[in-house]
């Protein structure tokens, strides 16, 4: 069979001759060769003027409905007029046009005079809007030089006679649309017809419902086995959520039927709630367009399962509920009484939107239409008056005013750990969940909250499930991003110890991490779904080798690690994690934004932590706002547990009176070096030979990164509140900063005389040199002081780092931390154990 495609058109896509002619446009070129079936509905806003018209018409307000009639008249002959048709053309649509509204006129009189519309009468008036609007649309088609004719479908779809919400008789109404339609395609004439309308056993003129016009499309798609059904609105596809309450919202580019139909049922309007049943069936795709975009690839609809990254396709929500609650401890175990619940309401024809019950059958609960409620209520009072006399129902509790909100996706079947996700989400944000109901396929979790949080249910839900963000095509469910910001030393250490460590973070937290970008000062390579281990190895090495990363292979150029940092979090990624090893001046406002954006934080880099307190605070305050992890191990002890130790301490309840230590491994080994009697110069070279020193050994000899590791460390520990600068004392002028290291060094050797005293006049008190910070309430001491010799600082070796905390509880012998404390490895092992605490945290 030739290929067959079904375009419906919604009222704002044909609402005038302008958008009547794009859309003939979008016809013509559809499908060359093809044969094709245009639905439309009414022109936009004509349906709401005919149910008023008709309320007015039962009111016996005959000005009122006559008065709407006339403006509709005069609105389709102002369309037809600008379609600027021939007059042979115009002709007969004018005609048709008086002639509908005067029968408007003659139905809504005698509606008038009885004071009454019946269901029958008000589909026959409600119909007349698709039937005026196709005949434009036909003729629209025509002028544009495609062979098109008007159809009513109240001639040739068979349905039930429920007037107002009908349904298609199966197998009649196939027969009954081949029938009607085949021989216009067989012709090459393209069919215009209504939609939301069809026809009565007794030939009377009935109507799908609103919205029925989808259902229509899909009705004749399947009797007539076509290929496609396109559905043209005015939005660009089926959204995440509903966009005027999540502004980040996007386009979904594939559904299941079954989503669909759950989507449509919770909430989303661009799909009626009935329009997937005929097509699923057949496995005839659905896409959803953009009539006044049509550029845009839409939504395909159709029986693929795509779960690409993430097991929630949409949240979505259905406003205007009411929760029923019938409670009794007499209901436990007694069969029958669910069905007498459900019984009741359905002879008062009162429609169930949720159903909960409680295990041990004491209660269910159920969820109505609002304006339902009352009625709701009156029923079961009456049905159940025994047992509430008896107290085998203790009450029938009404809570209006609720919305029920919907998690929607194909996906979370089987996936653990969804339900957890969706309650810590609401926690967050002090949303109460009144009711739950899941059904067995776990297509879909649907929680009761209170209408005026319903805006916050699901934009919390849609945030904590990263819906506003590019799908990456992969399920991320057991991932762990890591953003790398920084390819220097220590991010070339970190990068393969991520690669050797999955199997370890594997077994213990069930998460596989992955680096999904790098970025230096020049720019960045972003990988959503991950760098294999191979890439980030000729990455890194190219880098090694004087590469930046702007100037490889499918890098950006970017200036502002802000930047990275939004473009990488356009993508789902799965529980994302900024790794800060750069010497940035101040990434703070990179933290913030990726706060903001759901991303947690590692840092190395000293310098946003040790800047402005005003910053500080905003960065603990954002990330607790935002429920985010700040971990930062690698700024104050590179590899040692100290901010772990300081947050053990805190968190129990202690109060710390004093930190003090030796917090550079750098200089650790200098003044190790220096006691046994090697000249300070020479001390400096060997540091700097083995790796232990920055690129700029001043950086360490200036004393200023200790000083902003005490800053950090007596931030976190509640000691320096005020924003006090740290001045250290110096072991060589910052002055010398940038100079080559063999110029530095020549320098240096004019200080080995006075530093090679300084060790002598220690020894004879029985002390040792070492570089201290001292931290105390309100005064932070950093410099080069004489220690006894058999004190914990004394008996450092090497680059080994010392921090002694004096606590309440830890105030006769303080808590030591001590061990290795410089070299590139042992940093890059700091940085993994805040990801692996993060990791915990997030599994």
């Amino acid at each position: 069979m030739p290929h067959l495609e079904i375009h419906k058109f919604g009222g704002t896509s044909v609402e005038n001759a302008q958008r009547l002619a794009a859309c003939a446009a979008i016809l013509r070129d559809a499908a060359p060769g093809g044969r094709l079936i245009a639905v439309a509905s009414a022109v936009a806003g004509v349906t709401d003027q005919l149910v008023q018209a008709a309320t007015a018409a039962a009111r016996g307000e005959r000005d009122a409905a006559l008065g709407i009639v006339d403006a509709l008249g005069a609105r389709h002959a102002s369309v037809l007029h600008a379609l600027e048709l021939k007059a042979a053309e115009a002709a007969p649509i004018r005609a048709y046009i008086a002639e509908t509204t005067a029968h408007l006129a003659e139905l809504l009189g005698a509606a008038c005079l009885l004071r009454e519309v019946s269901p029958r009468t008000r589909d026959q008036v409600l119909a007349c809007g698709e039937k005026l609007s196709v005949r434009l649309f036909a003729a629209a088609l025509r002028a544009s030089g495609v062979a098109a004719q008007a159809m009513d479908a109240d001639t040739f779809l068979d349905t039930d006679d429920h007037f107002g919400e009908a349904n298609a008789l199966a197998g009649i109404a196939d027969r009954t649309v081949q029938a009607a339609l085949e021989p216009l395609l067989a012709a090459g004439v393209l069919p215009v017809v209504t939609g939301f309308t069809g026809r009565a056993p007794d030939g009377a003129t009935t109507t799908l419902g609103r919205g029925g016009s989808d259902l229509t499309a899909t009705l004749l798609a399947a009797a007539l086995h076509a290929d496609e059904v396109t559905i043209w609105t005015d939005v660009d596809g089926v959204y995440s959520a509903d966009p005027r309450v999540v502004p980040e919202a996007r386009v979904i580019r594939q559904l299941n039927f079954r989503e669909a139909a759950e989507m449509s049922y919770y909430g989303a309007k661009v799909l009626h709630p009935r329009t997937m049943i005929p097509v699923a069936a057949h496995g005839i795709s659905v896409r959803t367009r953009n009539a006044f975009a049509p550029e845009a690839a839409g939504t395909l609809v159709d029986g693929a399962f795509t779960p690409g990254s993430h097991p929630v396709k949409a949240v979505t929500a259905v406003r205007g509920q009411a929760l029923v609650s019938v409670e009794g401890k007499g209901m436990a175990g007694v069969p029958g009484v669910a069905a007498r619940v459900f019984g009741a309401l359905s002879d008062r024809g009162i429609s169930v939107t949720m159903i909960s019950q409680s295990s041990s059958e004491s209660s269910i609960c159920l969820a109505v239409p609002g304006e339902q409620a009352f009625p709701a209520e009156a029923a079961l009072k009456k049905s159940l008056r025994a047992e509430l006399s008896r107290s085998d129902v203790d009450e029938i509790e009404v809570r209006r005013d609720v919305a029920l909100v919907g998690v929607v996706g194909l996906g979370m079947a089987h996936t653990p750990g969804i339900s957890a996700r969706v309650f810590s989400a609401l926690g967050a944000r002090r949303i109460n969940v009144l009711a739950i109901a899941q059904g067995s396929s776990e297509l879909n979790i649907t929680l009761a909250v209170a209408g005026p949080q319903a805006d916050d249910a699901v934009r919390a839900l849609h945030a904590e499930f990263g819906l506003g963000r590019l799908d990456t095509g992969e399920d991320t469910g057991r991932r762990l991003d890591v953003i790398l910001l920084g390819c220097g030393r220590i991010g070339r250490a970190l990068a393969p110890l991520l690669v050797a460590r999955r199997t370890h973070f594997f077994e213990r937290f069930g998460l596989e991490p992955r680096v999904v970008a790098l970025a230096d000062r020049s720019g960045y390579l972003s990988r959503p779904n991950g760098f294999s281990p191979e890439e980030l190895d000729a990455i890194l090495a190219a880098k090694l080798a004087g590469t930046a990363i702007a100037a490889q292979p499918g890098a950006i150029a970017a200036s502002d690690p802000a930047d990275v940092v939004r473009d990488v979090l356009r993508w789902r990624l799965a529980r994302p994690v900024l790794v800060d090893v750069s010497d940035d001046d101040d990434t703070a406002a990179v933290f913030l934004e990726a706060f903001r954006l759901g991303c947690d934080v590692v840092t190395a880099n000293k310098k946003p932590l040790a800047g402005d307190i005003a910053r500080f605070r905003e960065l603990r305050a954002t990330a607790e706002a935002q429920g985010r992890l700040l971990r930062a191990e690698a700024t104050v002890g590179a590899g040692l547990p100290v901010v772990d130790t300081l947050e053990m301490l805190l968190g129990t309840g202690d109060r710390l009176v004093r930190a003090e230590g030796c917090l550079s491994g750098t200089l650790g080994f200098v003044m190790g070096q220096l006691e046994r009697g090697v000249a300070f110069s020479r001390a400096v070279a060997e540091a700097a030979e083995l790796g232990y020193t920055e690129p700029d050994p001043v950086a360490d000899l200036s004393g200023a990164d200790v000083a902003r590791k005490a800053l950090i460390l007596g931030r976190l520990a509640g000691l320096a509140s005020a924003d006090q600068p740290v001045v250290p004392r110096p072991l060589v002028d910052p002055a010398l900063a940038g100079l080559p290291l063999a110029e530095l060094l020549k320098k240096l050797t004019t200080l080995d005389a006075g530093f090679a005293q300084q060790v002598e006049a220690a020894k004879r008190d029985g002390k040792v040199l070492r570089y201290m910070a001292r931290v105390e309430a309100g005064s932070i001491d950093v410099g080069a002081m004489a220690v006894p010799v058999d004190s914990p600082a004394g008996r450092l070796d090497g680059t080994d780092n010392l921090i002694a905390f004096t606590s309440e509880r830890y105030a006769t012998r303080p808590l030591v931390v001590m061990g290795p404390g410089a070299g590139i490895e042992v940093t890059a092992m700091g940085v993994l154990g805040d990801i692996l605490r993060i990791a915990a945290e997030r599994r």
